[in-house]
């Protein structure tokens, strides 16, 4: 899948700066297939790799924090030192930090990351202070070094719950999903529908963690071995993304993330063994992470900016950043892999139950 991830980060700086003509899937559209892809992984990596939750953790925080200290400290950079910000200047910055609770949601949000979507529904009150809109237009994300790292809160939250939920049966994990995504079509056809809130709220867009469970359990089913459905499912996936553009509005949270699901066992098993795809999958995350500041410094100093010179540094400064970063990680978290007998937490590992989901 680190080719299709890689395809999904293109995406989403497609939406940010426009470049190609196809109907390549909308940014917010590509991080909710990138949500289902993450269930199942993360689903893959508590079977196989970690004998306790702490390691996995310090896994997750291993594979994330780090580089996302790199992007805020490039994005904090530029924007004191030469005022480039994809969005906003340091004035309005200094503006809207000189309001205490404004400077401590600001700083919390971009050292700790968690709560990071709540940017998109507060506004700067007139008279200090912030208060709730319901029009991301209105709100202080824009004022975020990092404005694309909402997605990582999400994550995170996922991460917390993710050994607990692999513990629990497939039924009970499938009534979680359905209730999920019962919350999410109601809110959907309610007046609340265009509360930017509920763009991002994490108990209606967990469906998607859940399902990337079950679709891992699936493919623990499968038979080993490549097989010609696996090279299809990737191919149509593909398509799909450039394509799904084109879909009805009410249809676009749901077409690609479920394309992906049933696409997710066929493709793994296709590809879990060749290098370069893992490779692609762990570019991905640098390039989303630098994608908006290099495409600040491309506004700042070009008048018609290319999107592909765009595109061909973000995919440079994201493989370096790979490479510097990717060996230290990796040896600390080689220390905390388990084979899969041992046990978890001290105790014996609870496989899930995946009867009702055999073929």
């Amino acid at each position: 899948m680190g080719i299709i991830r890689l395809l999904l980060a293109i995406a989403v700086l497609n939406s940010h700066f426009t470049f190609v003509e196809v109907p390549i899937v909308g940014g917010h559209e590509a991080v909710l297939a990138f949500f289902a892809i993450s269930g199942f992984y993360m689903a893959l990596i508590l079977d196989t790799n970690y004998a306790s939750a702490k390691g996995f953790y310090m896994g997750r925080f291993l594979s994330l924090y780090p580089m996302y200290v790199l992007a805020l400290i490039v994005s904090i950079s530029l924007l004191t030192t030469w005022n480039i910000h994809p969005m906003i200047g340091m004035d309005q910055i200094r503006t809207l930090l000189s309001d205490p609770l404004s400077f401590f949601l600001m700083l919390w949000t971009s050292a700790c990351v968690f709560g990071q979507e709540l940017l998109f529904s507060l506004a700067a009150s007139p008279d200090g202070g912030l208060h709730f809109v319901t029009a991301s237009k209105h709100g202080i994300w824009a004022h975020a070094p990092l404005i694309q790292a909402w997605s990582l809160s999400l994550e995170i939250l996922f991460y917390a719950l993710a050994p607990l939920l692999v513990r629990l049966s497939s039924r009970s994990l499938i009534g979680l999903v359905v209730a999920s995504i019962a919350a999410k079509l109601l809110i959907m056809n309610s007046p609340y529908a265009d509360v930017v809130f509920f763009k991002r709220f994490f108990p209606i867009e967990f469906w998607l963690f859940g399902s990337g469970i079950l679709a891992y359990r699936f493919y623990r089913t499968l038979a080993p071995g490549r097989e010609a459905i696996d090279y299809f499912a990737f191919i149509f996936v593909v398509g799909f993304i450039l394509v799904v553009g084109d879909v009805d509005d009410a249809l676009k949270p749901f077409a690609l993330p479920v394309a992906t699901l049933l696409a997710l066992p066929f493709v793994f098993r296709a590809f879990q063994a060749l290098q370069f795809d893992r490779n692609m999958g762990k570019i991905s995350y640098p390039f989303y992470l630098l994608h908006f500041s290099v495409i600040a410094i491309f506004e700042e100093y070009w008048e018609e900016p290319s999107g592909w010179h765009i595109l061909a540094l973000t995919l440079v400064v994201a493989t370096l950043v790979h490479l510097i970063f990717n060996p230290g990680i990796e040896h600390f978290k080689q220390r905390m892999r388990r084979q899969k007998q041992s046990s978890f937490d001290g105790e014996l590992v609870v496989q899930p139950d995946i009867s009702i989901i055999k073929p």
